[in-house]
């Protein structure tokens, strides 16, 4: 998962009526947040590697016995084949999850496509026939970039819009500008009293801005700024360096081991290498691969 991605689940998990109020928005219904569901315990397809980004568990206060699942994934760019995951994803969860004490009711089901930046290039996956039969798969779209920054500030400072809305100010129309960061930092000191709260919002900001085009903007805009630093984003920083450290480290032993025994590394090796975890391990084996006279001697290594 990349930060963009880890960004947008924390936005929306920080302030958690704003997504899917705003993917409901015009949508003539009213249903109420209730929590975001564990998604590693879903019976998602694809093994346990396959999960959404997030699922909300909606209610309905018209219909209280007819609870909703919201199926929403976040798109930092576009995959050609996320409409197919999501009908995949969405019938699935209607066929096997469940609530009630009885365990046998079953959810209403919808999915959501947040664009990060971009557009949805198909909001509906058509498969009928003329007379209307058939299967027709229309997820909720938020495409972030399309909404206007400015206005989007008034109606949190107002009162009308989610103080969570505020993560998402960066990938706004217009959330480059110098007057929109300005704006924001007013609206942030009047609405969230929480000091930590701050740090993240000014973090995934930033994270937003880059993915935007706009830090620059946002830097000048909070240089001064009163604020500590987001320990959430910086641990995220972390494990993405910690990431880039091994993926060097494992390329760097491959290269030294295909190259002083060409045609002899086997394929097992090749994904023990890419799938180790220890950068103490790697640098063991890249000292061994250096000092062995053979390959032989080179796996009694790894080995052990």
């Amino acid at each position: 998962m990349g930060v963009y991605d880890q960004a947008a689940r924390f936005a929306a998990r920080a302030a958690p009526e704003t997504v899917p109020g705003r993917l409901l928005a015009g949508k003539g219904v009213s249903l109420r947040w209730r929590e975001w569901l564990d998604t590693r315990t879903l019976p998602f397809p694809g093994g346990p590697d396959r999960t959404a980004d997030l699922v909300a568990a909606l209610d309905n206060p018209a219909t209280a016995d007819r609870p909703w699942l919201m199926v929403v994934e976040f798109q930092a760019q576009i995959d050609p084949d996320k409409l197919d995951a999501t009908l995949e994803e969405v019938a699935i969860l209607r066929s096997r999850a469940r609530y009630g004490v009885e365990r046998n009711g079953k959810y209403l089901v919808v999915a959501a496509l947040v664009y990060l930046r971009d557009r949805c290039p198909e909001d509906v996956l058509d498969m009928t026939f003329p007379d209307g039969t058939g299967t027709r798969h229309a997820p909720l779209v938020w495409n972030v970039a399309e909404d206007h920054a400015a206005p989007a500030l008034e109606a949190v400072a107002a009162g009308q819009m989610s103080w969570g809305m505020l993560f998402w100010l960066p990938l706004m129309a217009g959330g480059g500008n110098e007057s929109a960061v300005a704006r924001w930092k007013e609206v942030v000191a009047a609405t969230v009293p929480d000091r930590r709260m701050r740090a993240n919002l000014v973090g995934i900001a930033l994270v937003f801005a880059e993915l935007a085009g706009c830090v620059p903007a946002w830097e000048r805009g909070l240089e001064g700024w009163e604020m500590t630093e987001s320990q959430v984003v910086n641990g995220w920083i972390r494990q993405g360096e910690a990431k880039g450290e091994l993926k060097t480290r494992r390329q760097d032993l491959l290269d030294l081991v295909e190259g002083r025994f060409p045609g002899a590394v086997p394929n097992e090796v090749v994904q023990l290498i890419q799938q180790q975890e220890s950068l103490e391990l790697l640098r063991d084996w890249f000292k061994a691969a250096v000092r062995a006279s053979t390959f032989e001697e080179f796996m009694a290594v790894l080995k052990r």
